[in-house]
């Protein structure tokens, strides 16, 4: 049985250099980001899924797929937000 999460790109918490806490959107950007650099059709499907919905399903492959892309598109304290609710949405 293959692991699905649920994640909504539109709520990404993430936490400044204070410690303060807020919620930003990464959809939109994502979705870009994916989408032009890709050359898979299936993460062309997810790119352009994560645009236009925010929230979507991941299987484990996918929540890999979006891990490279936050690594080298992405500035760290949001790939840790993103990186921390991907972690969480395995267990």
């Amino acid at each position: 049985m293959v692991n699905i999460m649920k994640i909504d790109f539109r709520k990404i918490e993430v936490t400044d250099i204070e410690g303060n806490k807020s919620t930003i959107d990464v959809s939109k950007v994502l979705g870009n980001v994916i989408y032009q650099k890709t050359a898979d059709l299936g993460e062309l499907e997810l790119a352009q899924n994560i645009y236009k919905n925010g929230e979507v399903e991941l299987s484990p492959g996918q929540a890999e797929s979006v891990k490279k892309y936050t690594s080298t598109c992405f500035v760290a304290y949001v790939q840790m937000a993103v990186n921390k609710i991907l972690l969480e949405a395995c267990e």
